[in-house]
Formats: C-alpha cells, sequence, structure tokens
C-alpha cells in the first residue's frame, strides 16, 4: 500500500497559499498543517483548509507526523526555518532565494549540500517550458556556444511595496534570471558589473531598476535588465525576455504576451497564463509542476534537478550585484 505524504506550509501570504492550494489537490499527497504568524489570516486559513494550524512554525516542524514542508517565508528569515527543518529530517521545498545573506546562504549549502533528504528551493522558470527547451537547445548543441545573452524582467510597483524591508529588486526579481543562465552557461560566472537607480522607491532604500553585465569563465557575457516600478495599470503582470546568440543559433523568449488578452470596461489585461493560474477551479502552471516535481523526488528516493550549490552560486551573483553598486565597479566573485 503506497502511503501519502504529509506536508505543511510555512508562511500563508500569497505564494504559500497558492503552495497549499497545490498540495491539497495532488495524488498522494495530504496537506496536514500550515503555519501563519498573523492572528486574522490564520482564522482565514483555518476554514480555508480545515487542517492543523500553527502559530509557531518551530512547533509544526517539531510534529514528527509532518514528512516535507514548504517554506514560504520573507527572505530574511529563511535560514532558521531551514536549520530547524533540517534538524527535524522534513524533506525541504523553500521559496527562492537560499537567503538574503551571503553567509546566511553559505550556511544553508553547508548543511544541505549532502542532506540525506529532498531539498530543492523554487527557481520557477526551470519549470516553464519556454525557458526548459532553450536549456535543451543547448545542451543538444543546436545553438552552438553561447556568445552573449540579454534578458529582462519588469514588473508594476505593487510588487516591492508589499516587500519592504524584506527584499530588494536584484534578491527578489534578478535572481530568477541569474538561476536560469548560470544553468544554461554551465560554467561559473567569474564578474559583475551593474549600475541601479533609485527614485520612486527612493523613500524606502530600494532600487527602482537594475541593470548587471556578468561574464562568465567560458567568455560570454550576460546582460541582465530588472525593474519593478511599472505602472499599476500595466497589462501584463510581468515583462520578461530573452535573447540568446550562440555560435550556431538564436533563441528568443517572449513572455510579456501571455497568449490571452481581455479588453474590457474592467480590464485591459494579459493575464498570468504560465505561473499559477487557476484552470477548473484548480491552481496550474509552473507553480503546481514545480511542486509535483518536489513530491515525485520524495517519492522516488531523488535529488531535486535544483541543487543547493546552484542555489547558492545564485546568490553570490546577487552579492556581486550589490558589492558593484556600492562600489560603482565591476566585482569578481
Amino acid at each position: 500500500m503506497i502511503m501519502s505524504i504529509k506536508v505543511g506550509v510555512i508562511g500563508m501570504g500569497q505564494m504559500g497559499t497558492y503552495h497549499a492550494q497545490i498540495y491539497q489537490k495532488l495524488p498522494l499527497v495530504e496537506l496536514v498543517a500550515v503555519c501563519e504568524y498573523n492572528d486574522k489570516r490564520r482564522e482565514e486559513v483555518q476554514t480555508e483548509f480545515r487542517c492543523q494550524v500553527y502559530k509557531d512554525y518551530k512547533r509544526m516542524l517539531a510534529n514528527p507526523e509532518i514528512d516535507a514542508v514548504s517554506i514560504v517565508l520573507p527572505d530574511n528569515i529563511h535560514r532558521e526555518a531551514v536549520e530547524i527543518a533540517v534538524q527535524h529530517d522534513k524533506h525541504i521545498l523553500l521559496e527562492k532565494p537560499l537567503a538574503k545573506t551571503l553567509e546566511d546562504g553559505k550556511a544553508l549549502y553547508d548543511i544541505t549540500e549532502n542532506y540525506d533528504k529532498v531539498f530543492t528551493v523554487g527557481f520557477l522558470l526551470r519549470f516553464d517550458p519556454r525557458f526548459n527547451m532553450v536549456k535543451q537547445a543547448i545542451d543538444d548543441g543546436e545553438l552552438g556556444d553561447i556568445i552573449h545573452l540579454y534578458c529582462r524582467r519588469n514588473s508594476p510597483i505593487t510588487g516591492p511595496r508589499r516587500y519592504i524591508g524584506a527584499s530588494d529588486l536584484s534578491m527578489h526579481v534578478m535572481i530568477h534570471d541569474v538561476d536560469y543562465i548560470n544553468w544554461y552557461m554551465g560554467c561559473q560566472p567569474v564578474k559583475v558589473f551593474a549600475k541601479a537607480r533609485s527614485v520612486l522607491l527612493k523613500e524606502h532604500g530600494m532600487q527602482d531598476v537594475i541593470y548587471a553585465l556578468v561574464t562568465y569563465e567560458n567568455g560570454a557575457i550576460a546582460c541582465l535588465e530588472a525593474c519593478w516600478v511599472l505602472p499599476e495599470n500595466s497589462p501584463t503582470s510581468i515583462d520578461d525576455k530573452l535573447e540568446l546568440v550562440g555560435t550556431k543559433g538564436v533563441a528568443y523568449i517572449d513572455s510579456s504576451d501571455n497568449g490571452v488578452r481581455f479588453i474590457t470596461d474592467k480590464r485591459i489585461q494579459n493575464p498570468d497564463s504560465r505561473h499559477w493560474y487557476y484552470t477548473n477551479g484548480q491552481v496550474s502552471g509552473d507553480l503546481s509542476e514545480e511542486l509535483m516535481a518536489f513530491i515525485n523526488n520524495i517519492i522516488h528516493g531523488t535529488k531535486s534537478i535544483i541543487t543547493p550549490k546552484e542555489s547558492y552560486d545564485s546568490l553570490r551573483v546577487v552579492d556581486a550585484i550589490e558589492r558593484s553598486l556600492d562600489e560603482g565597479k565591476e566585482v569578481e566573485l
């Protein structure tokens, strides 16, 4: 008889709620607990999910009934939750990034590198078919050696207003691109030069826009653009593009046109049809694929395609971006 995997979710904001909803629809998975610090929100999730609800994640992680956890907390409080989850031998899906600081990231890398349970970090674009197809073309040799690539990831100002004090543009947005670019390159990043400007978010000590040039061991150059101060009424929630030039071919991704568009008296919108959209009342898309991969790793005793080393390397690039901004010059990793 196949036993169900008992899962808990720590942090019931937007993303944590999606995680819980997805776990509820997956076969061989039982959502047995959620954790939410905010009293009002905790009452709401008790009503929605009808499982055990905790205020303190330390108590939740001490529950031996729970096999696996999604940790969906603000970037700056990842370390302790992961350390305690490891102490209690839980399978762990940690929403990206690995940590907010390089020191915390190194500590988490050290304890998860040889961890005998499943540990993965939620870099969503690994499960986006567009970005995965480009990886397949690189691995098949169809594009040749990478000469350079350009990418951008821009979004409305509603996002950073939620993250004031907990995250920043390089860490919360640009790190998505850093992860898949490292994945594509297959070698180490060696130098970073970055420029930024702060206008609309200046009072919060946050950057409006960042441009970064990352040089890799193979000589390839990546140019990254990230901005999160587009107007609130932007028709798309994420305006992201990729252009990759290789010695044998070029690959383009334009994800800002999600394939469906509405123009009515209520909205002008290209709604999300990639990451966490609803079909037939259930959360679908890349996030659902990511959680299914996590559960499959647990069932089959396999490792995640996203390794602790890769998650730490992404954090190293982001740290270099921030150092370059502070020092006003190119820095080495």
